[in-house]
């Protein structure tokens, strides 16, 4: 909706204004339609943000890109609307949610206003998440994980995603039809395991949110962290799940790596430590090989 709102009122297609990859990278002269953004999942935030992503066919390329004008206008966020979700879209979704507010504390440009509302988002999902995937009529839970969806998609605003969303989106261009919620989760362990031993700081505060808060020094911070996020994966019900079963296999990390690198080499920028190419073909071969 965004794409084709500032596409009204601009000559050429999408791909001429997507800015990586193989986008023409141009600048559009005039500002999108309005929009009003209406979600009907708990995940992506995108009723709080600019950006859209769009996924080129015939090439395996899977970008997100953004126009200031590109921001909703009127925004109708209704709990309501998730209550018809199988459980498996709710989980997907949740964990999209979660990410993208775990990668905003994480951000090299990270600020105190999304630090907030990205605890309080983490610590929703990882408490209600389960109970909306075992109960999807419950419209409590429903509304508090609608919130936290939001809250994380303001935290993009402000504190833009980390090189996890950039090899999640590699997967997502390589395999169209694998959940983007779902490739961010089978990513997370070998991901943030690289991170953490590289960079532990604010992995404490992040196990907290979650409820992993015993006593300990904030080193041991990557460990409750990791700890927290595999129970959740667990009891949200995709434990059991592979990258195989969508179509990928670990001899195509060279790949994925380099499409990352081209498609979204920005998100790399902007997490807290560098990644080079043979780290990120590391962290893909072993999420691949699970």
């Amino acid at each position: 909706a965004k794409a084709i709102a500032l596409l009204a009122r601009n000559p050429g297609g999408c791909w001429d204004y997507v800015a990586g990859g193989s986008g023409g990278g141009q600048a559009p002269e005039q500002k999108a339609l309005p929009v009003v953004a209406i979600p009907t999942t708990a995940g992506t935030g995108t009723e709080a943000v600019s950006e859209c992503v769009i996924t080129r066919t015939g090439g395996a390329e899977k970008i997100g890109w953004a126009h200031p004008s590109m921001y909703p206008g009127l925004a109708i966020v209704d709990p309501d609307l998730t209550l018809s979700l199988p459980a498996s879209t709710t989980a997907h979704t949740g964990m999209d949610a979660l990410f993208n507010a775990v990668e905003a504390l994480l951000a090299s440009c990270r600020q105190p206003a999304s630090d907030l509302m990205v605890l309080e988002a983490v610590q929703i999902i990882s408490r209600y998440l389960p109970r909306v995937v075992a109960d999807g009529s419950d419209r409590e839970a429903r509304s508090l994980l609608m919130w936290a969806s939001k809250a994380a998609g303001i935290c993009e605003s402000l504190s833009p995603g980390i090189s996890l969303h950039a090899l999640a989106h590699a997967l997502g261009a390589h395999a169209p039809d694998l959940p983007h919620g779902m490739a961010l989760t089978l990513l997370s362990g070998p991901y943030f395991e690289w991170l953490g031993q590289r960079y532990p700081e604010r992995f404490d505060l992040l196990a907290a949110a979650m409820g992993h808060s015993e006593n300990s020094s904030a080193t041991e911070g990557p460990r409750r962290f990791s700890a927290a996020l595999r129970a959740l994966i667990d009891a949200a019900g995709l434990g059991h799940e592979s990258l195989s079963t969508w179509g990928l296999a670990e001899n195509q990390s060279a790949d994925l790596a380099r499409t990352a690198f081209d498609t979204l080499g920005g998100l790399f920028e902007s997490a807290p430590i560098p990644m080079v190419s043979a780290d990120a073909e590391a962290i893909l071969a072993a999420a691949l090989g699970q």
